[in-house]
């Protein structure tokens, strides 16, 4: 299955998804529905820093590199499910009412301590490990 992860700014929760994704050798990518810089990668993003070490330091995952990409309809096609924890007001109609479409409440690591993002990260490796 190959399934596309969102949040807002495809800095944290999105990332994190598709990461751990891909380590129980699923085929993933992600995108933000609200990117300021399209191609900034995480490395380049202060506000990513929780979210990379906590992932480097609890499962061995490198994301610095990873690129930031806004949602469009074209890196949607080939998605069997797209699996979206963006704030509610920040999702375009045509991806909500996209039949693959499936919302997460998870809440947003931006801002947040090293304690808080690793319980924020935790609960997306719950529901990743819930996929098939």
């Amino acid at each position: 299955m190959n399934i596309l992860f969102v949040c807002q700014a495809n800095v944290g929760r999105s990332q994190a998804a598709m990461e751990l994704y891909h380590h129980k050798g699923g085929v993933a990518n992600s995108a933000g529905t609200k990117v300021d810089t399209p191609g900034q990668t995480l490395a380049e993003r202060p506000g990513a820093f929780n979210i990379v070490q906590i992932m480097k330091e609890d499962y061995g995952i490198d994301m610095m590199h990873n690129v930031r990409t806004q949602i469009s309809k074209e890196n949607i096609k080939d998605c069997d499910k797209i699996i979206v924890m963006a704030e509610r007001d920040t999702i375009p109609e045509w991806l909500s009412s996209d039949e693959r479409f499936v919302f997460w409440a998870v809440n947003d690591p931006k801002g947040q301590d090293i304690p808080t993002t690793r319980h924020i990260v935790n609960e997306i490796k719950k529901k990743v490990d819930r996929l098939s």
